[in-house]
């Protein structure tokens, strides 16, 4: 706060006094949770963009009637402004707003909600899962709606003393190798506990939708990939691309092909339960071609030891071996038949080119 503050300053002494115009923003704070009853006595943060960020300015509490103002706020055409109201620990951003010297102020309403740790209200609208196999690595994308259905905010229970809170964790494959989230906001917060990514952000009344790519490394032809439903879903879709419907197979029902080259599924009739496990089985995958040499040099391995070992097995069968033959009788002047050595068999010439 202190630092936007300096900054601001400094580039005001910068641009002279034509710049050195206020105005002011006020407003009030309400809280969604008792029927839009005024706050009083609510943290409210005014902060300023810097930077493509938002970095906190200026703060000051409601009144009694929970109604807040900021005065001697500089003006500028590209000052972008955002007031927003805590409570129990929760930050609730309001709208952003430019403050100019055709319009020097503003007025707008905060709202605020009362916290609970328990239970969870928390249930997934709709949960998209899209598959897409490449040598060794299955990509998969989901696409989760999740609501809170109450008019409070959602903050969890620690579950150890000293430990953050968490609202969600969400039950991947635990064998993935990488996750990357399409908002950024979302890949600050998300973590991974035991396996699971876990975030203790707050859940405030409303949906919002969370989507991420993650990468699981395939080493087989087959694969079963399981995911265990994290919260209560009223519908499932399951679409695997570049497969035949002969390739893959799923516990959900079979939807429409929508586009040639890919299979779908989905749920059909009542919500699943959370902890219900989605299962689809892929089949005939590319195997990566790091494995197949792998397989491809053992394989030339045992053919050589086979050629070594008959190449060595023939040679002993070549080889002379003695025989002692008797010759037949002959008159008293001949000799006494005398041991010799008779050759073995010849190799072809196809035996010899091996």
């Amino acid at each position: 706060m202190v630092l936007a503050r300096i900054l601001l300053v400094s580039w005001l002494a910068v641009a002279g006094p034509a710049a050195a115009k206020e105005g002011f923003i006020a407003g009030t704070v309400v809280n969604a949770s008792r029927g839009r009853t005024p706050e009083a006595g609510s943290e409210v943060v005014l902060r300023i963009r810097l930077s493509g960020q938002f970095v906190p300015f200026d703060q000051t509490k409601t009144d009694a009637q929970g109604r807040f103002r900021f005065g001697h706020v500089p003006l500028g055409r590209s000052y972008v402004y955002q007031p927003g109201a805590n409570r129990d620990g929760v930050h609730y951003p309001g709208p952003a707003l430019e403050i100019t010297p055709e319009r020097p102020s503003a007025f707008v309403e905060l709202a605020v909600c009362d916290a609970v740790a328990e239970p969870c209200p928390l249930v997934i609208r709709r949960q998209e899962i899209a598959m897409r196999h490449e040598p060794g690595a299955l990509y998969v994308t989901e696409s989760i709606l999740v609501d809170n259905p109450t008019a409070t905010c959602y903050v969890g229970r620690a579950g150890e003393e000293g430990s953050q809170p968490i609202t969600l964790q969400m039950a991947i494959p635990s064998e993935f190798t990488r996750v990357t989230f399409h908002e950024e906001f979302y890949g600050r917060r998300f973590g991974i506990a035991d396996g699971k990514l876990v975030t203790g952000i707050p859940w405030p009344p409303g949906r919002r939708e969370l989507a991420f790519t993650y990468v699981v490394p395939t080493k087989a032809a087959s694969y079963r990939w399981q995911r265990p439903l994290d919260l209560p879903c009223d519908v499932v879709r399951v679409r695997v691309e570049d497969a035949g419907p002969g390739e893959v197979a799923c516990n959900l029902d079979r939807g429409p092909d929508e586009k040639a080259g890919a299979v779908t599924f989905a749920s059909e009739g009542s919500a699943l339960p959370a902890g219900h496990t989605v299962c689809v089985e892929l089949g005939r995958l590319s195997v990566p071609l790091i494995a197949s040499a792998r397989w491809l040099a053992l394989a030339i391995l045992g053919l050589l030891a086979a050629g070594a070992g008959g190449i060595l097995l023939r040679k002993r069968g070549l080889a002379p071996s003695p025989r002692c033959v008797r010759m037949p009788r002959r008159p008293p002047t001949a000799t006494v038949p005398v041991p010799f050595s008779e050759p073995g068999p010849q190799p072809s010439a196809s035996r010899r080119a091996a």
